[in-house]
């Protein structure tokens, strides 16, 4: 090419920019993705029969699949905690199962008895926690 040729130097500029963008393409391509940071959660509440409140987060079952064994009309499901908004126990122990009511993340509703033969865990600000779910009286899974 002529180098006083104006429209030579136009190519080799456009043909270096063409060859910086597939560069900066490929570098792109190779550059490991960063995750975003995970979102805050907020503790659920946990209120006992004597009225104390702890806030919990990452509220879990052990020993189970994360659902509520639930009695209602003589059939026994299982809720899973993750569809759970809260649960208020209304009456006293009775062979293990409890008075409830369940609220569902949908916004519906469900009465039934409630198994409380296990515990319930999770973390609170100062660490691991744990309290037997026959004495808690709401529960509220808000946030989880």
């Amino acid at each position: 090419m002529d180098r006083g040729n104006p429209n030579g130097r136009a190519i080799i500029r456009g043909l270096g920019a063409l060859l910086l963008f597939w560069a900066c393409l490929a570098l792109g391509a190779c550059v490991k993705e960063v995750a975003p940071p995970p979102l805050p959660t907020y503790p659920g509440k946990v209120v006992t029969e004597d009225g104390m409140a702890f806030y919990v987060r990452n509220i879990r079952l052990p020993g189970t699949r994360q659902e509520l064994t639930v009695k209602t009309g003589g059939t026994q499901t299982w809720v899973p905690l993750n569809i759970i908004h809260g649960v208020r126990f209304l009456g006293p122990e009775k062979d293990l199962y409890r008075e409830s009511e369940i609220y569902l993340t949908s916004g519906e509703r469900l009465r039934g008895q409630v198994f409380v033969g296990g515990l319930l865990e999770g973390t609170t600000d100062v660490g691991y926690w744990n309290m037997p779910l026959k004495k808690v009286e709401r529960l509220q899974m808000v946030g989880e």
